[in-house]
């Protein structure tokens, strides 16, 4: 943390209620984004904010989300260039800077297109594309969202190296569905401006006016990986105010607000009771700290094709393939059925455990869906289905050459190695099976199945009191 950076009634805040500055916060570790060969990591970036200006009307400047060369940027400049850059190196290529700026006020000398609104920066503050804040909801309609209301706001950036395109998404997390739409899609190459190994960081500005800029990492992922963030959705302080004649008013409003929070959470404590049998199509705690994408119903309807595509049946239920609209990846969806053994437990096992696992020999849990009763879980498509398909069909065509058996037992023991070893958990899958390990289109191993796992902290020995798995098959 640099500048003017802090900490507020427990919070992390960028900036305070002093003028004319900026604050940086910057990850410690440093990040690869390029493998030796210099070939470009997809990467993906979600973070909660808040911006609380002195004063609402007229704002102050705003924030950023920066991946830059260095831990820290020094020589950087308050007011418009938000801590980032300054009148000297404003646009120069030698800066390796990307950011994704939050604006709140119009700078005309940098094209603003107004004193609200999100853009994508390389190099400079002058955006390569901006648009006014707000996000599309469900019916594809375009909705405001104001930067400086004080209010908690989601923001997801995604870069695809494949497609070499850039996506930028804003919305609130109180809305129970992620819009499908982004606000800004870009593409463009980020590899001439990245260098292999940069920093993640947040940095912001005032201006005449102070402002309190929250930020709240939630999660990180792809090849950036930032373990043990696993954390609920904060509720930010409000910008800190003097004592005023309007103590009264405040005092007064605050009570009839009090009394009206508790008329409609006693309505709604009577509706919940009247449905408790239902799974509702809300956001629990529990969803928000999970991480993983939660998707709409008719997402999943639309990308299965009524989920007619059956790809098998187990003791949990069905699997059906599908192919997302839009992107045209491949998924699986689980359903979980009413009759499973473990039903609800291990829906909840599945997403807290592989939602938030990311290695190479694990089946990557891209999302779920809870509609009325129904349990969904997609996953990325393993096209060569899972392992017991070689083990014991037997047809000539499915039979494993030594090489590729071996490279199956190493992919799996990689994997156990990080569930066991590396990750800031001890994870046991409790169910290692042929069925368990998937392959995918290249013939590696991937572990998959995880509603029988359990968490344990690093050094704590669980002593197990209970047989657990598939029965007929030792661990």
């Amino acid at each position: 943390m640099q500048g003017s950076a802090g900490i507020f009634k427990g919070f992390r805040t960028l900036t305070s209620t002093k003028k004319h500055a900026y604050g940086q916060a910057f990850h410690d570790k440093i990040l690869h984004f390029k493998n030796s060969n210099g070939t470009m990591a997809s990467f993906s970036v979600t973070f909660l904010f808040a911006i609380a200006p002195e004063d609402k009307h007229k704002g102050s400047h705003g924030m950023a989300f920066v991946i830059s060369p260095t831990r820290g940027i020094t020589d950087a400049s308050a007011d418009q260039y938000l801590g980032i850059f300054n009148e000297t190196n404003n646009g120069n290529s030698s800066n390796h800077i990307f950011a994704v700026e939050l604006d709140i006020h119009k700078d005309d000398e940098f094209g603003d297109i107004d004193d609200n609104h999100v853009g994508i920066n390389i190099n400079g503050m002058r955006s390569v594309i901006s648009a006014p804040a707000g996000y599309y909801d469900q019916e594809g309609q375009f909705r405001n969202i104001s930067l400086k209301s004080g209010n908690l706001l989601r923001i997801t950036i995604l870069y695809s190296h494949k497609e070499k395109r850039i996506n930028v998404t804003l919305s609130s997390p109180e809305e129970d569905y992620y819009p499908e739409k982004p606000l800004l899609s870009l593409n463009q190459d980020l590899s001439p401006y990245l260098l292999e190994k940069m920093y993640v960081g947040f940095s912001a500005s005032t201006g005449s006016f102070g402002a309190m800029h929250y930020m709240w990492i939630w999660y990180i992922y792809g090849y950036i990986t930032v373990p043990n963030i696993d954390l609920g959705i904060p509720t930010f302080p409000p910008y800190p105010k003097a004592k005023s004649l309007v103590n009264r008013i405040v005092w007064a409003t605050g009570l009839a607000l009090a009394l009206f929070v508790a008329m409609v959470a006693s309505a709604l404590s009577i509706f919940f009771y009247r449905r408790h049998e239902m799974v509702k199509e809300i956001l629990e705690e529990w969803e928000i700290q999970c991480g993983p994408h939660r998707f709409a119903y008719k997402e999943l309807f639309k990308a299965t094709k009524g989920f007619k595509q059956l790809l098998g049946k187990g003791g949990f239920g069905q699997v059906f393939k599908g192919t997302l609209p839009g992107s045209n990846a491949e998924i699986a969806v689980k359903q979980i059925s009413q009759g499973s053994r473990q039903g609800m437990q291990e829906f909840l096992a599945e997403i807290t455990t592989i939602g938030r696992l990311r290695h190479p020999n694990l089946v990557r849990l891209q999302g779920y869906c809870r509609y009325k009763k129904e349990l969904y879980l997609v996953y990325d498509y393993m096209p060569n289905g899972s392992l017991d398909k070689y083990l014991y069909r037997r047809a000539k065509q499915d039979q494993l050459t030594w090489d590729q058996s071996f490279k199956i037992i190493k992919d799996v023991a990689s994997a156990l190695f990080y569930l066991h070893h590396e990750w800031v958990q001890v994870v046991i899958h409790r169910d290692i099976k042929p069925a368990n390990v998937l392959i995918d289109h290249q013939m590696n191993a991937r572990l998959g199945d995880f509603g029988l796992a359990k968490l344990y902290d690093q050094g704590f020995d669980p002593q197990p009191t209970k047989v657990a798995g598939t029965f007929g098959l030792l661990r």
